[in-house]
């Protein structure tokens, strides 16, 4: 029986190997675009499925021949290299068709929040430059709205030409000189509160497919994977484009509990990414239906922290799986640490190792390396890096000082070299995997007439992770009215999942000598009980 140090070592020395082999590899690519990068690693499995939405699927083939077909169609449009194009478009494979053909006219996507508000939008389309939106009928109001304002934004509706299959997939007649040419700007929180545009490279996305796959422990084959969450996010590159590198099947869905369930059962789906909300919502249901998934052998999970409690059910749910947990944000194309699978249990709590091919390490405020168990700032460089903030030099500089990605995470490493986190040195709320920015919502309140002061705070919850609790200091009017009032008017400036789910109001903050409020004793007198536990 192996013992845990040897676990170490082998893993330890995997990634080592895994990620020498992959920058090797990253050396010797001649510039193109991300697209033409999946088509060249398509080539020899062109006849198997690609891609699967409802009742349809397309071949890899098929796939790229529609790829090729919707980029002539924006080229018709006038869109052109280098435009920014926005994206507005749900979980389906016209997402996965129409992103990957504005990376291979040479244009930059800019993918969109789906729950965004018409204010939020125009902001992005504002800051990006986007002339151009692609949207889902589903938002056609949403698009009449924000098209009102801006009568020389250009929309085209999403239709998918997905008719016919091609054996010859003519190439795009452009291909960047460079792999550092920007291809997508995801937005993303900021520390103002207003989004930052994060610039991602033909390079940085192809690094990221090329890393993901051993760190996240999917290079199956065959390869069925489900992705049911938002494809518009940055986790599109860590867990499902680069499924299209590996000849694998993508089975695209917008997540709902049963349809999950069913596609599960029913596809036999080996490789599953879900945030820990998710597995517990499944968890719940497949339980009381008696209900496991045998054929997975790759469960992965992020964006929010699982309760060690949950593992083992999990585990059962899942029993011939790998369990793999990991972290990173939109700036490290999605990932920046994962747990080995063969240390899921005995080093429960910790996000892991560094992926291969990129290096990490713990800076204390000095920006110096500190040593095993001291708390530090977590921070990062490799090939899947963003190269800068769109438009914002200034918040670049800082997040990208020494040459390093300045995560705003506070965590240590143990003696092992493994990596665990401790707090969020950005303000930030983590709902069910969603990144909600306080100071944002903050701003919204504060442009209520009846606000004198607010704070928003994320608090614990079993199901989300966290949920949005507003504190509020008021100028007048009765809280039961003005509860109601708050409700509304944050709904109208703020996506759905922003919204405060809770608001209270108090008749003072605790604030610091400089005039700030006290965030962390908010958190201690209403979130925590006298035992110091969480409430």
């Amino acid at each position: 029986m192996i013992t845990k140090e040897t676990a170490i070592e082998i893993v330890k020395a995997r990634r080592q190997e895994q990620g020498a082999a992959i920058l090797e590899t990253l050396a010797g690519l001649k510039p193109m675009t991300y697209t033409s990068f999946l088509r060249h690693r398509a080539e020899a499995y062109m006849e198997r499925p690609a891609l699967t939405y409802g009742d349809r699927t397309l071949s890899y083939g098929q796939m790229f021949a529609a790829i090729g077909r919707t980029r002539a169609g924006l080229a018709a449009s006038g869109a052109a290299a280098g435009d920014t194009i926005a994206l507005l478009l749900d979980n389906s494979d016209a997402y996965v068709i129409w992103y990957l053909a504005v990376l291979d006219l040479g244009a930059i996507a800019v993918p969109l929040n789906t729950k965004l508000v018409a204010r939020e939008v125009e902001y992005v389309l504002d800051h990006s430059g986007a002339g151009l939106i692609v949207f889902d009928e589903l938002f056609t109001d949403l698009i009449r709205e924000v098209s009102a304002t801006r009568p020389k934004l250009n929309s085209l509706p999403a239709a998918l030409d997905v008719k016919g299959h091609s054996s010859q997939i003519t190439p795009p007649s452009h291909q960047p000189t460079s792999l550092e040419a920007p291809c997508a700007l995801y937005y993303t929180s900021g520390t103002t509160g207003s989004p930052k545009g994060v610039v991602h490279t033909h390079r940085s996305q192809i690094a990221s497919t090329l890393q993901c796959p051993p760190a996240w422990e999917y290079e199956l084959d065959p390869l069925t994977a489900l992705a049911v969450t938002p494809l518009f996010h940055i986790a599109a590159h860590t867990i499902f484009l680069p499924v299209l590198a590996l000849g694998g099947e993508l089975i695209v869905q917008p997540y709902r509990t049963e349809t999950a369930i069913e596609t599960l059962s029913e596809r036999n789906v080996n490789s599953f990414f879900a945030v820990p909300s998710m597995l517990l919502l499944l968890l719940d249901r497949a339980q009381a239906d008696d209900t496991t998934f045998p054929a997975m052998r790759s469960l992965q999970f992020g964006a929010a922290p699982m309760p060690a409690h949950k593992l083992e059910q999990v585990q059962a749910l899942f029993p011939n799986a790998a369990l793999i947990h990991g972290m990173g944000q939109t700036e490290s194309s999605g990932t920046l640490v994962t747990l080995p699978s063969e240390l899921a249990f005995d080093k429960a709590g910790s996000v892991g190792l560094a992926m291969p091919g990129t290096e990490i390490s713990i800076f204390n405020e000095m920006s110096q390396p500190v040593g095993p168990g001291e708390v530090g700032e977590l921070v990062a460089r490799g090939p899947n890096i963003m190269t800068e903030y769109y438009k914002n030099s200034e918040a670049t500089e800082a997040a990208m000082r020494g040459g390093w990605l300045h995560t705003g995470d506070l965590g240590y490493r143990d003696d092992d070299g493994f990596t665990f986190l401790v707090d969020r040195k950005k303000d930030m709320i983590i709902r069910g995997g969603e990144n909600i920015y306080s100071t944002e919502i903050e701003d919204v309140l504060l442009s209520h007439p009846d606000v004198s002061l607010a704070a928003v705070l994320g608090k614990p919850d079993p199901l989300f992770g966290e949920t949005v609790s507003a504190f509020v200091v008021l100028r007048s009017r009765s809280e039961a009215d003005t509860a109601a009032d708050l409700t509304a008017y944050c709904r109208r400036n703020l996506a759905k999942f922003k919204v405060p789910e809770e608001f209270r109001f108090v008749e003072s903050m605790p604030m610091t000598a400089t005039g700030k409020i006290r965030k962390e004793e908010l958190k201690k007198l209403y979130f925590q009980k006298p035992d110091g536990c969480l409430r």
